[in-house]
């Protein structure tokens, strides 16, 4: 009964603070004639760099709010955990994508893993501050019943919790902190929170360009955008448990084979899974670099997850597709696309040369030039093996 009256409570504190946003209509998903998109990977609660985003592409006026006309700005999932920030960027986000849309543009959130994790529980890369951020005068409170609660469910399994049951309290304590409550209400898959972002679509396409967090497997059957984005949604709009698209190492949101595999794996069934959707190219995150957009089989496939979060170390990259034509942003600076309009090597050179003193992608372009100079042989230094160095699958990401 107490847990009732803390649900109840809370998402009333919710809605009366303004963290809700109503769920709206299922999302388009296929695109045509765009004549200008703006793509970025992973943010991870890192508030400052989604603005330096924004800003350094002409998105935003000095007061926040759109300017980019009729451009399409894809934000490609993974906006949540291990930053502080996140529901600044989502309310952010959501008052976006209604200006967007009143100019010609849009604002596409794509679904990433860890919006996933959050809505069905898994909560191990929680920032303190996202839980600290829905704090209350009332938090001290709502803990203490839902604490109250969980330890009696627990006396009830292991009765030797009585012993002590001053230390059982004080590990509870440290096991839900502050804001918990709060942060378990907001994602709740019932809630207005968790459907408006399960509303959006998990893969998009713009023109012939494919967009997704994690990848599409191109070894599975090749499915219809429409019925991916539609069961991804079922699964993030119930208390999902299983197996399904939206936890499976091989689905859009976690699949890692388009960085990982070589071409002799990969590249016959990815150039199969393009013609399937009439693609030229398929844009993917979850898996950061060392701080570059970079690319594989000639240009079919590219990686924009540089790290932009504090966390990785705050680089900053996005795309932008200007009439077709590609090109990376790059800290302020427009650059050639790699592996496609310039050696990858050069390309690495040029932006390592926008990177501040000390940044992750100067130490590694620093230690490519000195491997070199030691007289590695270049020849065995290959695109593909400068790719898989540059991919550092770091766990969940």
């Amino acid at each position: 009964m107490k847990l009732v009256i803390i649900r109840a409570f809370v998402v009333g504190l919710l809605a009366a603070v303004g963290f809700f946003c109503a769920p709206g209509s299922i999302a388009q998903d296929v695109f045509k004639g765009v004549d200008r998109v703006v793509a970025v990977g992973d943010l991870h609660g890192d508030y400052d760099q989604y603005i330096n985003v924004l800003t350094t592409n002409g998105l935003i006026d000095e007061r926040l709010r759109w300017q980019g006309g009729k451009t399409h700005f894809v934000q490609l999932g993974d906006i949540v955990d291990r930053g502080p920030d996140s529901l600044r960027i989502i309310n952010h986000l959501m008052k976006l994508e209604k200006e967007a849309k009143r100019k010609g543009g849009r604002v596409h959130v794509l679904t990433g893993n860890h919006e996933a994790m959050n809505i069905q529980g898994d909560l191990r890369y929680v920032h303190p501050g996202e839980y600290s951020a829905l704090t209350t005068k009332k938090s001290e409170a709502v803990r203490a019943n839902y604490l109250e609660a969980v330890y009696r469910h627990r006396l009830s399994i292991d009765p030797t919790l009585a012993e002590s049951p001053d230390l059982a309290m004080e590990g509870l304590r440290k096991e839900y902190p502050l804001g918990y409550v709060e942060h378990r209400m907001l994602w709740d898959p019932r809630q207005k929170m968790a459907k408006w972002v399960a509303k959006h679509n998990t893969v998009i396409q713009i023109d012939r360009s494919l967009f997704l967090h994690g990848g599409l497997n191109p070894h599975l059957e090749h499915r219809p955008l429409s019925e991916i984005n539609r069961q991804m949604r079922k699964e993030l709009s119930a208390s999902f448990t299983g197996e399904g698209v939206s936890n499976s190492p091989e689905g859009p949101l976690w699949y890692r084979g388009l960085v990982q595999n070589d071409a002799e794996v990969e590249l016959g069934p990815l150039l199969e899974m393009l013609d399937f959707y009439d693609a030229d190219r398929i844009f993917i995150a979850h898996t950061p670099t060392q701080g570059a957009v970079l690319t594989r089989f000639d240009g079919k496939v590219v990686m924009i997850d540089v790290g932009i979060s504090a966390y990785y170390g705050g680089n900053l990259a996005s795309i932008v597709i200007e009439k077709g034509a590609l090109q990376i942003m790059h800290r302020g600076t427009r650059v050639p696309v790699p592996g496609v309009d310039l050696p990858i090597q050069e390309y690495l050179e040029i932006v390592s040369e926008l990177e501040p003193e000390g940044s992750r992608l100067r130490r590694y372009v620093s230690t490519l030039k000195s491997q070199q100079a030691e007289g590695v042989d270049e020849a065995e230094e290959t695109e593909e093996t400068e790719e898989a160095e540059l991919g550092q699958p770091g766990g969940v990401n």
